[in-house]
């Protein structure tokens, strides 16, 4: 067994135990149905998504919440040319063949809110911190006559699960009734180490959120 083995079940262990803690000591839950959009920073913003998600939030007082969020990040395509060559001499020597890459994302995540400015107010600053699992698939579609022309070390479909970090900061209104929030955050790719050159590398997106917090229960 390797270190990072090891590491990764302890992190596991700690994860669900902090999830227990929190959720159990709620004085409060909010269910938190948020969407936005998103730009990769690991590929110079070449990767585009909206995102649809649920957090449900755990408070524990007016100055930190417990998040539990599942987020999915919708595929926007994004169309390139590669060359193709031939050793046919009825034809060109090269043609160029469309490339399409196709990325998406899901992940869960646990989550914590920590309010530095406002807490007693209706307009309160949070700082966001996420530690979670992420899967990530890069689809790669060629577009060119294959029967007399071949790509030269073509991109392929690439995909990843495994952990992620985030941070960022939030903007929250409290109404008498609900909440809503706009948030940014910025996330690592899935730990790993890519065993293909690709073009390209797995997302670390920059995501602009908003949402709108329904309470659930209140003690």
């Amino acid at each position: 067994m390797t270190l990072y083995y090891y590491m990764k079940k302890i992190l596991t262990l700690v994860l669900f135990v902090t999830l227990c803690a929190n959720c159990c000591k709620a004085q409060q839950i909010y269910a938190e149905p948020m969407i936005g959009y998103q730009l990769d920073l690991n590929n110079s913003g070449k990767f585009k998504q909206f995102n649809t998600g649920l957090q449900c939030s755990f408070t524990k007082g007016k100055g930190y919440e417990f998040i539990l969020q599942v987020q999915r990040s919708w595929p926007g395509s994004t169309v390139s040319a590669d060359s193709s060559f031939t050793a046919n001499p009825s034809f060109p020597l090269y043609a160029a063949a469309k490339k399409t890459i196709l990325p998406s994302a899901f992940s869960f995540a646990l989550g914590h809110r920590f309010a530095v400015a406002g807490r007693k107010t209706d307009n309160i600053f949070f700082l966001l911190f996420y530690t979670g699992l992420t899967s990530q698939h890069i689809a790669v579609s060629y577009d060119y006559d294959k029967n007399n022309y071949t790509v030269l070390n073509p991109d392929q479909t690439q995909h990843r699960t495994n952990l992620y970090i985030a941070g960022g900061a939030e903007y929250m209104h409290l109404f008498n009734k609900g909440r809503i929030f706009f948030q940014v955050t910025a996330s690592s790719p899935p730990y790993g180490k890519s065993t293909y050159p690709s073009s390209f590398h797995f997302m670390g997106p920059l995501a602009f959120n908003a949402g709108y917090s329904l309470s659930l229960k209140k003690n």
